[in-house]
């Protein structure tokens, strides 16, 4: 999967009720920050901790990331 498809996976789940979606909120930030800098490897990471936060780490979409 592709950086962009990360983060755009992970800002799907963001607002789906997760008990951690500030934490989701906040790594999907500092994806997109890391992004916009070019920094594609840490933009992944950031996305891929995000969904950990908001659907978890058995999740398929986490997995897909991941």
């Amino acid at each position: 999967m592709t950086t962009d498809k990360a983060i755009i996976t992970a800002r799907k789940h963001i607002g789906s009720g997760a008990e951690m979606d500030s934490s989701a909120r906040f790594c999907l930030n500092d994806a997109l920050r890391a992004y916009e800098r070019g920094d594609y490897d840490a933009a992944r990471m950031w996305a891929k901790k995000s969904l950990a936060y908001s659907v978890g780490i058995a999740h398929s979409d986490y997995r897909k990331v991941a």
